[in-house]
Formats: C-alpha cells, sequence, structure tokens
C-alpha cells in the first residue's frame, strides 16, 4: 500500500506541495521576519473577499433579470447596470495579480526586491478595492440624481464628493504610506517601529475585550442569529470600534515607546547626534495625522451607519429570541424605529408607520395611510401589513400587502375591501420623504446629516441642533488621534530617573478630562445650549493647547510647572523693588 502510494503521482505532487510550504512558512517566520506572510495572507483573503462581492453582484443581476420578465417573457422593469459586473471582475483580477506578486516576496532576495514586490502587491490590492468600490457607488449615485434612487432620496453632492476623495484617499494611502516608510532615515524608521509594536497590540487588546464584553452580555441574543449574521453583526461594528479605542491606543502606545526609549537612554542618543526633540517626535505626530484620516474616513459615513446596522440586528436578534419563545415568527427585515407619523399637507394624506425599516427602501411594516377631505376628516384609509414603494416601475408605484381599505361616503359610512395586494401609482410620497425626519442623527453620516437638514431646513433650531451639532462633530471626533499624541509626546519623554509613572499618571487625568469635556460640551450643543461647532471642537483646542504646551517644556529640556504653581502664578505677589537712588 505504501508503495503504491508512492508511485502515485497525485500523492507525489500533494506531498511535494505540503513539504515545499513547510519549508517555505518556515523560512519566512524563521528570521523573525512574518511581514512577508501577512502580506501574503492579506492579499489572499482580499481576493476571495473581491470574488464573494463579485458572486453578489452577479447573482443580484441575474435575480433581478428573471424577476423582471412577464410570463411572456417580455421586461416588465428596469435591469441594474452591467457597468458594475465589469469593474468588480476587474477587481477579482487585479487582487489575484496582487496575490501573485506577494507570492514572489522570497527572504532569500535582496531587501530592495522585496520591497519592490511588496509595493507592487498592496498597489494591486488598493486598485482592486478602488474599481471594486468607487465605480459601482458613482453609478448608484447618478441613478440617485435621475430619480432612480432605492428610497427616493436626493443625496448631496458635496457631502458625497467629500466621501469619494476621503475613501478614496484612505485606499491610496496603503501603497503610499509603505513606499513612504522604505525611504525614511534609520533613525526614523526605528521610531516608527517602536511605536507601532505597543499599537497593535493596544488596538487589538482592546477590541478584544470590547468584543468579549458584548459576547458576553448578549450571548443568548447572538444564539438566535442564523446565516451568518453573528458575524456580520461584529464585522459591521468595526469602523465603530476603531473610532472608539484610536484615541486611547494612541495615547498609551505613545506613552510606552517613548518611555521605553527614554529609559533606555535612546532617546539621549538621538539628542546627542543632533536631533531636536520635535524633530525625533515628526514621525509620530505625522502617524497621528494619519490616524486622524483613517478615523475621519470611518467617521464619515461608515461608523454611524455601522452602529445603526449593529442595533438593528441586536434588536432584530431580540425580537426573535422573545418570538421563540412564544412560538411566533418575525419579519427578517432590520428595523430601526418603532412608530412614526408623516403629514403630507399639500396631497391632505397622513402616514403612520409601525416598523421603520433601517435601509429605507425595506418594505415598511403595520401601514396606515389615510386620505383626507377639505374638513380634515378621512376619506380613505389604506391599512396594510406591509408596504414597499418600486422605485424602477414607470411611474413609480407603491404595493400595499394584505391590505384592508376603508371608504367613507358623504354620510361617513365606511365601505371595507380587503386585498391581498394592492397597487397605488398616483402617491407622491417616497420612502425618503415618509420615513427621513425619523432618523437618528447617532445613525447618519455626512452624506445622511447633509440631506436631512438640507430636506427640514424649515424646522426650528432645537429640533435641528442635535444634527448640526453631529454635522461638525464627525470632523472634530476624528483629530482627538492627533490630539492625544499631543499630549502623550511630552508626557513619555523622560530626561530623569524618574520612572514614567508620573507620565502615565498625568496621561490618564487628561484622558478623563478629555473625555468629560467632550460628553458635556456635545450634549450642550445637542441640547441647543451651545453652538454646534464649539460644542464640537472645543475640546480639541483645549487638549490641543495643554499638549503643545507641555511639548513647549520638554523640547527645552525644563520640568513640567507643577499644578499648584499654575493656578496660584496669577495671584502670587511680586517682590518689591527699591528703587535705585
Amino acid at each position: 500500500m505504501n508503495d503504491f502510494l508512492t508511485r502515485n503521482p497525485v500523492f507525489r505532487f500533494y506531498k511535494w506541495l505540503f513539504l515545499k510550504g513547510r519549508d517555505w512558512f518556515v523560512s519566512l517566520t524563521e528570521k523573525g521576519d512574518k511581514g512577508p506572510l501577512i502580506i501574503k495572507v492579506c492579499m489572499i483573503v482580499l481576493f476571495f473577499s473581491m470574488a464573494s462581492v463579485f458572486m453578489s453582484t452577479w447573482e443580484d443581476y441575474r435575480d433581478a433579470g428573471s424577476s423582471g420578465l412577464s410570463v411572456e417573457g417580455e421586461p416588465t422593469a428596469e435591469l441594474p447596470p452591467v457597468a458594475p459586473i465589469i469593474w468588480r471582475a476587474l477587481s477579482v483580477l487585479l487582487a489575484l495579480i496582487g496575490v501573485v506578486a506577494s507570492l514572489l516576496i522570497r527572504p532569500e532576495k535582496s531587501n530592495r526586491s522585496q520591497q519592490r514586490f511588496i509595493i507592487i502587491a498592496l498597489w494591486m490590492a488598493a486598485l482592486a478595492g478602488l474599481s471594486s468600490w468607487l465605480p459601482p457607488d458613482v453609478i448608484e449615485t447618478q441613478r440617485a440624481l435621475t430619480g432612480k434612487a432605492l428610497a427616493g432620496e436626493t443625496p448631496s453632492i458635496f457631502a458625497y464628493f467629500g466621501q469619494l476623495v476621503l475613501v478614496s484617499s484612505l485606499i491610496i494611502s496603503v501603497p503610499l504610506a509603505a513606499w513612504l516608510y522604505f525611504r525614511l532615515s534609520l533613525m526614523d524608521r526605528y521610531v516608527v517601529q517602536s511605536f507601532l509594536s505597543p499599537f497593535l497590540f493596544c488596538l487589538f487588546s482592546f477590541t478584544a475585550i470590547w468584543v468579549i464584553a458584548d459576547m458576553n452580555d448578549n450571548a443568548k441574543y447572538l444564539a438566535q442569529m442564523q446565516d451568518g449574521q453573528a458575524f456580520q453583526y461584529y464585522i459591521v461594528q468595526i469602523p465603530f470600534v476603531v473610532l472608539f479605542v484610536m484615541p486611547i491606543v494612541m495615547l498609551l502606545a505613545g506613552l510606552f515607546s517613548l518611555t521605553t526609549l527614554s529609559k533606555s537612554n535612546e532617546l539621549i542618543s538621538m539628542i546627542g547626534a543632533g536631533r531636536s526633540v520635535t524633530r525625533i517626535l515628526m514621525p509620530l505626530f505625522i502617524i497621528g495625522l494619519y490616524s486622524s484620516m483613517i478615523c475621519l474616513a470611518f467617521k464619515f459615513h461608515w461608523a454611524p451607519t455601522s452602529v445603526g446596522t449593529s442595533d438593528a440586528i441586536m434588536e432584530s436578534a431580540k425580537a426573535s429570541f422573545w418570538a421563540k419563545r412564544r412560538g411566533t415568527e418575525v419579519a427578517p427585515v432590520l428595523y430601526s424605529k418603532r412608530g412614526w407619523m408623516h403629514v403630507n399637507e399639500p396631497d391632505q394624506r397622513t402616514w403612520f408607520v409601525g416598523a421603520v425599516p433601517l435601509k429605507l427602501s425595506d418594505p415598511m411594516s403595520d401601514v396606515v395611510v389615510a386620505k383626507l377631505n377639505d374638513k380634515g376628516q378621512p376619506e380613505v384609509v389604506w391599512i396594510a401589513k406591509r408596504a414597499k414603494w418600486v422605485w424602477n416601475s414607470s411611474p413609480p408605484q407603491w404595493q400595499l400587502f394584505t391590505v384592508t381599505v376603508y371608504t367613507y361616503d358623504d354620510e361617513r359610512i365606511p365601505l371595507m375591501t380587503r386585498h391581498a395586494q394592492l397597487t397605488i401609482d398616483d402617491w407622491s410620497e417616497t420612502p425618503w420623504k415618509v420615513l427621513s425626519s425619523a432618523q437618528n442623527p447617532e445613525y447618519l453620516g455626512m452624506p445622511g446629516l447633509t440631506m436631512y437638514l438640507n430636506a427640514n431646513s424649515d424646522m426650528n433650531d432645537d429640533r435641528l441642533a442635535p444634527f448640526r451639532t453631529n454635522r461638525w462633530n464627525i470632523f472634530s471626533e476624528p483629530f482627538t488621534c492627533f490630539v492625544m499624541i499631543l499630549v502623550a509626546a511630552p508626557l513619555g519623554v523622560v530626561y530623569s530617573r524618574r520612572g514614567g509613572m508620573a507620565g502615565v499618571t498625568g496621561a490618564i487625568i487628561i484622558f478623563a478630562l478629555m473625555y468629560l469635556m467632550r460628553t458635556t460640551f456635545i450634549a450642550l450643543g445637542q441640547g441647543s445650549n451651545m453652538n454646534p461647532f464649539v460644542a464640537a471642537w472645543l475640546t480639541n483646542v483645549i487638549i490641543g493647547a495643554i499638549g503643545v504646551f507641555l511639548l513647549a517644556f520638554r523640547a527645552r529640556n525644563r520640568e513640567f510647572p507643577k499644578l499648584k504653581t499654575v493656578i496660584m502664578a496669577p495671584f502670587k505677589k511680586k517682590p518689591v523693588v527699591p528703587a535705585s537712588r
């Protein structure tokens, strides 16, 4: 039997592949340089992700084509465009080229050759991400501008253009950052490496702690999720979690790395080589700005919407949990709010929506629509179990399911009729018009906030204050990362033989102060008790000024003034100098 397996060419190929892969893995890790292995794994994951997105797009197009045909085979609705399929197929090809380039990163090659293939692999990954996201998103927005949006919304060109620039810049910045890193001086690269190790450790640790705590709180509801919904629940929260933990991660990583450099006298050696403290810390300041750009791209749209999506998923899981105990079923649609009323005064129609879907293009549940006469009395009332807006029909129409219609005559006596499905094509409302005012400002990014403020500009300032404050907070909150580096840099640099506990203590106090001020100011802004711009930016200005003040002392090799001295300085009496004769 062993001889047969040894002579079998298939067995010999798999044996050769296994031994080759084992030797390859050992050669990558035995020198302690796991960077090439990480890049290979990331490129393979990216390739399968792009392939999954392409297959999902192709299946959606195929399903739309089959559902849009009548019995005779004639199209009854407009098909989605083919361009997204082509662009996402191109992204799969680019990701495959990136995988091939990453496989050419071999330890036995020179550093310059490895760096070249790393840059090529990262550029292929960036181009794959852009081709998979950018053209289909632009096409979808163009359709929305021409009145073919899924929910009938009209996007803000300024906010959408800002989102395109931010996300595209973030994607392209990955290979550019690698190219810049390879061209840093040896001393700058050493400072960056000293910072990245604690940074990645803190980021992973805080994220893991958050996930474990959340799983412990919601274990019984997570068990009710099916079809990978539990995995989706945590994946969609990645932008929010990164944005939430990034400031404290930047603070602790900066403190740890600079304290370590100070204790080993490496910082003194760098200063002795002729570099100033500010020049030594410059790579960390650049990392702080880069982290702020990443958080800004997340906060601009992804992080707020991820909070709404995760909350809706958990609410759906809780509803499934209790429905299972009662022996009933719930709809698979994710809802963001229960109970909402919309009044269409020009057309004299009043809407009541029992369950507002998270995606406005999804069907509404428990809908009541009343058509009123000039006296404010109902003429026709539609009570439907579900209501869906069909955007791609001509003209767009509403479909009501399991609907009961009450028609009132001149004597106010209703005539009741029941329909399994009813189509209405003369209503001017769209899901965006009916449900936009029900949006939670915490769940909206810059595009959603801008559309809301433009559509509801006639509301009073008190109702718009939360949305205006959150709009400015989208720009101010990400720059907390840079402010934390400004604070960590002077507190982490220690010249004397004293330990770094004083700096750690001061950093914790400043972080707690920052958190308290931000929470208070944002609440004041949302309550219309403070200007929205001031409420969003005042915390960064105060903490940043403290960081610059401390850095000025540390750059001149001076000890920080004690808090008591700073407070009592204006009240301290100056010595009287006698006049000279």
